[in-house]
């Protein structure tokens, strides 16, 4: 999960008056219905008061232990407003909690719920209405293509050499001189926000640039690995209806079980007896997870992710941030067509280059301040005289954690006997087994192997249930019984929940989160990041 937008500004949310007023349940008058903006969905009702809520909607009074959104100054009326508005709509952060009121709820760490939240109490304390507060809403959260904000997944950068495998389906020539590789997700919203993106880049350059897909399905996404295995399934019979269904069922991403992707099948024109047959071939699943294990060891831990040439690119990026990479990769091959490189061989030519070229310099998190984190009884590496302590606030569930382990690696390789690096836990709540793996891996600790068995859970984070905790433990030689112990007395939650707390107090909003020397750095930034604030520590300048 990926920290607060700074872009998710109130002030682009104020304002839009556009279109005719559309309410029309509940009596309500204009004044609190509000003009609603054109295309914006009203519901058929207009609550006056939260008692009418129907059953399972989340209402104030839940929020009651909430601290991120505060509702305090509202009057009854407006809290009515703004929860009606809030429950009206998905929250598509990619957390799939449902309703934007729930998910303030389950997951006040969200990047996009308490915002949201945040902007229309802002808007119904200036007398705006349920209509305003949705059009707003609405406009946050829609795909814009090429004109999309990045979306909350980090820019990672650097190189990797990802070779696609014969099942992979391509989308423009066999031989081009710029391959964007994506591992995607048909169940994530971001993935669905990049997709005009991708199109107009194809449109745009035409026969020079080509797309593999190569799929990439979240364990939290429930239908995300059905929908992965029937592309596959569709891709047997025929690439290009294959390619339709994968728009059908983006345009369809939040209904992806399997009546409703049999449905799209047929009518995308496939043979349905036999897509269902392949559908429920192992050997699709396996194709599947192929993908999955080459998307892990590339670093493609969350979605979408792009290899341009070799060269990642991390999220709904807008399109300028692809362009810019493959202009500069057009350039590259043109150089080795000139030297007789033949164009069949250019992307092996060039993943291979662009992997072992450094990664661009990029820029850290803007800080906030310095904050001042005790160790406190926190696993540590590194000399206790360090002039510079990294604390890292991790999440073992959590995919950008897993892409900052080897970034980690290379300061700790970097700057032997200079840096410190302390690992405090915050398991997001969204995520069933991180807490679990939290006091699992402070069970490890308590018997002096945290970090070999922090490689291991990052090393296995598609498997963190209790058995497999107990096996990484047996494979470490730990003493089980107390291992064991340990977790079923919940000797560890404590702790847990006292780092996740202090992470919080210290504006540790979702992880990665680091603080070198006191110095916020949020993501899996690439180490350049990195370097640039732990050599200003080193020279004293921080």
């Amino acid at each position: 999960m990926w920290p607060l937008l700074t872009g998710l500004a109130i002030g682009f949310l104020v304002g839009r008056e556009v279109g005719n007023n559309r309410g029309s349940g509940g009596g309500e008058t204009a004044a609190v219905v509000g003009k609603a903006g054109a295309g914006t969905k009203m519901p058929a009702k207009v609550y006056k008061a939260e008692s009418e809520f129907p059953e399972g909607w989340t209402k104030s009074s839940d929020w009651a232990s909430v601290t991120t959104v505060s509702l305090t100054d509202l009057t009854p009326a407006q809290k009515t407003t703004v929860m009606q508005a809030l429950n009206e709509r998905d929250c598509e952060c990619g957390c799939g909690m449902g309703k934007i009121a729930g998910c303030v709820k389950k997951d006040p760490n969200c990047p996009r719920s308490p915002n949201l939240a945040k902007a229309a109490i802002d808007l119904v304390k200036q007398g705006k209405g349920l209509g305003e507060i949705l059009t707003a809403i609405d406009d946050k959260q829609k795909p814009s293509g090429g004109s999309a904000k990045p979306s909350e997944a980090p820019v990672a950068g650097g190189s990797k050499k990802v070779m696609p495998f014969a099942h992979n389906v391509r989308r423009g020539p066999a031989n081009a001189k710029v391959t964007i590789v994506e591992f995607s997700d048909f169940e994530c919203p971001f993935c669905n926000r990049s997709e005009p993106t991708v199109k107009g880049l194809l449109q745009k350059y035409g026969k020079d640039v080509a797309l593999v897909w190569m799929n990439q399905p979240l364990p939290f996404h429930a239908n995300a690995m059905g929908a992965a295995m029937a592309f596959q399934a569709a891709a047997r019979q025929n690439q290009e209806k294959a390619w339709a269904l994968h728009d059908k069922m983006y345009d369809n991403f939040k209904t992806l079980g399997k009546p409703e992707i049999e449905k799209y099948a047929g009518e995308v024109g496939l043979n349905v007896a036999k897509f269902k047959k392949d559908w429920d071939d192992p050997k699709i699943k396996d194709e599947v997870e192929q993908d999955k294990k080459a998307g892990t060891a590339a670093g493609a831990n969350g979605t979408p992710t792009f290899f341009i040439n070799g060269r990642e690119v991390v999220g709904a990026q807008p399109a300028d941030a692809f362009e810019k990479v493959i202009d500069d990769e057009l350039k590259k091959v043109d150089e080795l067509l000139k030297k007789g490189t033949p164009l069949k061989d250019v992307y092996k030519k060039r993943i291979e280059e662009a992997a072992a070229a450094p990664p661009p310099a990029a820029a850290p998190a803007a800080p906030e301040g310095k904050q001042n984190i005790k160790l406190g009884d926190a696993p540590v590496k590194g000399p206790s005289n360090a002039k510079v302590t990294v604390v890292l606030f991790s999440d073992f569930q959590c995919p950008f954690c897993s892409r900052a382990v080897p970034v980690l690696k290379e300061i700790e390789d970097g700057y032997k006997g200079k840096v410190k690096i302390a690992f405090k836990q915050l398991p997001l709540p969204f995520h069933d087994k991180a807490h679990l793996a939290a006091e699992a891996a402070l069970a490890a600790n308590e018997q002096g192997k945290f970090w070999p068995y922090h490689d291991k859970l990052f090393a296995n984070q598609q498997a963190l249930d209790r058995p497999s905790l107990e096996k990484y433990a047996e494979e470490l030689g730990l003493n089980m019984g107390k291992f064991k112990a340990a977790l079923d007395t919940g000797k560890f939650k404590d702790k847990v929940d006292s780092d996740a707390k202090e992470g919080a107090a210290v504006g540790a909003t979702g992880t990665p989160t680091f603080f070198i020397n006191g110095t916020k750095v949020v993501g899996a930034q690439p180490f350049p990041a990195f370097q640039t604030v732990i050599d200003q520590e080193l020279k004293g300048k921080g």
